[in-house]
């Protein structure tokens, strides 16, 4: 550290360090200023104090010290000049809301909000006026009407508004005015505001256009949704219709709900009941009114029964009310089931009914619509053998068979369980099965015993025989034929060859399979197998597997097996 020769007097101090300064910050504030500048900040009045207060240290230390350090004096000069730089900024900074937006001399556009941090509101502009225009509300929020709203204009429309313009009172004014008007509709055309997308825009183009009259394309980005008090039952903007809009406005859905609503309290049941009547077109909604018939008296229930029965195309829902309806008379009964058994869907009524209760007349009466509906579906077609089996006329089940065989293999999987009756359609089906199933299929059907439980051992065979020999060039397969094809049914050539395919895979897998199915396999072909897979293993692994039968209390090994580990394991 050094000493100046002499000691440096106050005046000079404060003119170095204290007037230069501030006639620099000042005047490079006002360059800034009136150049137009725009600096934007969030910060509040911490920093300019605590820049002031470092400041005034700064100087008395200055003042003070008889000694020099340098990097003191230039680190003094520099908190002196920002501070005269910062501080008249800041005293006369402009108060801006965060949704204001500043347009400099060049025309482009600073939206204060972008500057600040999430949940400050507001933001000061450290610039000048010079060439500046400010402009108020650019973007917000408002409730009107019971709907929240929320805009935003596009900077290309900011840009040419004068200064000092506010934007939200426009878009406040059009809002309310085009609420107002569509609060005063019907419910339907309130509701669909909010739920059609279509009606949405088209209300929300006319308010933009209210907004900016000029044809350019709209610069206004606007949002609705409606408050939640508003959209509770009977609010403003509700999705429900009361009692009485329904009837004024003739809304089918609603009438259908008050119907069948089991807290519903209805002030005029018999109008809501005949407008129902008067309004429906579907079957669907006549059915959903006769399943809960509790505000309807006799007259009003028999007079909707009726109207079912002579509805087109309502076969389905005359075989769901035949089925869960207590309330019909006999007659009524008699004829939905008369209906159903002509109209409706195949499967549905054999779902519904099953074999046994569909009586030979009526199996006849559905025997004429089986063949097309067979043609549509082939999984019909498998429905019709479950539950009916030989009681089908025997084109019906050929047609069946027909049909599954040009489907999926899946199909003809599915189809063989229910084909115990018929061994010519049962070999059919296998053959189907053997030359298309693929192993996916076969896996998801056969796998875990179910093979045996679905074929014979003479059906088996050909399939084995086709599985084996896929196995020659898939290890997939050949894993499949390991797991699930029955070694017993396999001839002694097929059992050979997935011998010799898992030792071309895997001597250790193929030394498990001979050791648990040991008793349909040779003897030397067992014995082979666990001497090469014993010349892959070191001698202490060979004396661990001579224990194995011991240790597991199984008869995994025979003693043939057991004497080539001995063997091995007395190797050097």
């Amino acid at each position: 550290m050094k000493r100046p020769p002499t000691r440096p007097n106050a005046r000079a101090i404060a003119m170095v360090f204290g007037i230069i300064p501030c006639m620099l910050g000042v005047g490079l504030g006002q360059y800034l200023r009136w150049s137009g500048a725009v600096w934007l900040t969030d910060a509040g009045g911490f920093w300019p104090i605590f820049c002031f207060l470092t400041s005034l240290l700064a100087c008395v230390y200055l003042a003070l010290t008889t000694a020099y350090d340098g990097t003191i004096r230039i680190s003094a000069w520099l908190m002196l000049t920002w501070t005269w730089l910062y501080v008249p900024f800041w005293l006369t900074a402009a108060d801006l809301p965060r949704y204001s937006a500043i347009i400099g001399h060049d025309g482009r556009v600073t939206i204060a909000g972008k500057w600040m941090r999430p949940g400050a509101d507001r933001v000061w502009l450290f610039a000048g006026r010079g060439g500046n225009k400010i402009i108020r509300n650019v973007e917000g929020s408002a409730t009107i009407n019971s709907v929240d709203v929320k805009y935003k204009f596009a900077e290309t429309y900011i840009s040419s508004r004068r200064d000092e313009e506010d934007l939200s009172r426009p878009v406040v004014n059009a809002m309310t005015a085009a609420l107002a008007t569509e609060s005063r509709k019907p419910r339907s055309s309130r509701i669909s505001l909010f739920e059609s997308k279509d009606a949405q825009n088209r209300f929300l183009a006319n308010v933009c256009r209210a907004v900016v009259p000029s044809k350019i394309p709209c610069p206004l980005e606007l949002t609705i949704s409606p408050n939640n008090a508003a959209t509770a039952p009977g609010g403003l903007w509700s999705k429900h219709f009361t009692e009485q809009e329904a009837i004024d406005e003739r809304h089918l859905p609603t009438l259908v709900n008050l119907l069948t609503q089991d807290n519903s309290r209805l002030v005029r049941s018999e109008l809501v009941y005949a407008l129902f009547m008067e309004f429906v077109e579907t079957a669907v909604d006549l059915a959903k009114v006769a399943r809960k018939p509790h505000l309807l008296d006799d007259g009003q229930f028999n007079a909707l029964i009726e109207r079912i029965i002579i509805a087109p195309e309502a076969g389905n829902e005359a075989l769901t009310l035949y089925a869960s309806l207590s309330r019909l008379t006999q007659e009524q009964r008699a004829a939905l089931r008369e209906k159903a058994f002509r109209e409706a869907g195949v499967a549905n009524i054999i779902k519904q009914y099953g074999s046994g209760r569909i009586t030979d007349s009526e199996l006849a009466q559905l025997s004429r619509r089986l063949h097309t509906e067979f043609d549509a579906n082939p999984e019909t077609a498998i429905l019709a053998l479950e539950v009916f089996g030989e009681r089908l006329p025997w084109d019906l089940q050929f047609g069946a068979v027909d049909r599954i065989v040009r489907a999926r293999a899946a199909h003809a999987l599915s189809a063989l369980r229910h084909l115990d009756f018929s061994s010519p359609l049962r070999a059919v089906v296998l053959r189907k099965v053997i030359a298309e199933a693929s192993l996916k299929e076969l896996d998801v059907n056969l796998a875990h015993g179910k093979l045996e439980e679905l074929l014979t051992p003479a059906e088996a065979r050909p399939l084995i025989a086709s599985v084996i020999g896929k196995s020659h060039s898939s290890k997939e397969w050949l894993d499949f034929a390991v797991r699930v094809l029955p070694v017993r049914a396999m001839t002694t050539e097929e059992r050979k060859v997935i011998i010799d395919e898992l030792v071309f895979v895997s001597t250790k897998s193929a030394l498990e399979f001979v050791s648990e199915h040991r008793q349909y396999l040779a003897s030397s072909d067992v014995r082979d197998v666990t001497q090469d897979y014993a010349r892959t293993i070191a001698p202490d692994f060979c004396l661990h597997l001579t224990h194995r039968n011991a240790n597991r209390q199984i008869d995994y090994f025979n003693d043939a097996q057991i004497e080539i580990f001995h063997k091995c394991a007395q190797v050097k």
